[in-house]
C-alpha cells in the first residue's frame, strides 16, 4: 500500500522538472493525480507515462494566472474522483534575466502573476474544496521564490458554549 492510497492530489507546473518528478513519485505512492501545465503536448506525454506505469491521472493544460483555470483544475479532480487531498502549487517562473536594474515592468508583472497570484488562486479554490472533506495538504513551494510555504487545510474547531 502506497502512502498516498485514496487521496487525490493536484499539481501545476507538472509537464517539467521538478512538478514531472512530483506527479512520478505521488503516483508510485498511489494518489490519484490532476496535473496541469502551460504546455499541452507534455502533459499528455506525463499521463501516458504515469498510466502506463499503473498510475492514475488526468491533465488539464492552461494557465495558472487565470482563476477559471484554478476553478477548472479543481473542478476536474472533484469530476474524475470525487474529492481533493493534496495540492502542490509549483507552477512559477524566474522571470526575466539579467541586472534588476534591466527588468521591464512587463517582465517583473509576469513573475508576480504566475508565482505569487497564480498560487494564490490554487489555493483560494483548492483550500474550499478540500473544507468540504474534512482537509487536506497545500503546498506552494515557490512564491516567494526563496521560501517555501506549506500549509494543513482543516476545519474550524468547535467552540464551546460558555453559556
Amino acid at each position: 500500500m502506497g502512502r498516498l492510497q485514496n487521496k487525490v492530489a493536484l499539481i501545476t507546473g507538472a509537464s517539467g522538472g521538478i512538478g514531472r518528478a512530483t506527479a512520478k513519485l505521488f503516483a508510485a505512492e498511489e494518489a490519484k493525480l490532476v496535473v496541469g501545465a502551460r504546455r499541452e503536448a507534455e502533459l499528455a506525454g506525463l499521463v501516458a507515462e504515469l498510466e502506463a506505469g499503473g498510475g492514475n491521472a488526468v491533465a488539464l493544460a492552461g494557465d495558472v494566472r487565470s482563476e477559471a483555470y484554478a476553478k477548472a483544475l479543481v473542478a476536474l479532480a472533484v469530476e474524475k474522483f470525487g474529492r481533493l487531498d493534496i495540492a502542490f502549487n509549483n507552477a512559477g517562473t524566474l522571470g526575466e534575466s539579467g541586472p534588476s536594474t534591466e527588468v521591464s515592468e512587463a517582465g517583473w508583472n509576469d513573475a508576480i502573476a504566475i508565482n505569487l497570484t497564480g498560487s494564490f488562486l490554487g489555493a483560494k479554490h483548492q483550500i474550499a474544496e478540500m473544507l468540504k472533506h474534512g482537509g487536506g495538504s497545500v503546498s506552494l513551494p515557490r512564491p516567494l521564490s526563496v521560501t517555501a510555504l506549506h500549509f494543513r487545510v482543516s476545519p474550524p474547531m468547535p467552540q464551546a458554549n460558555p453559556a
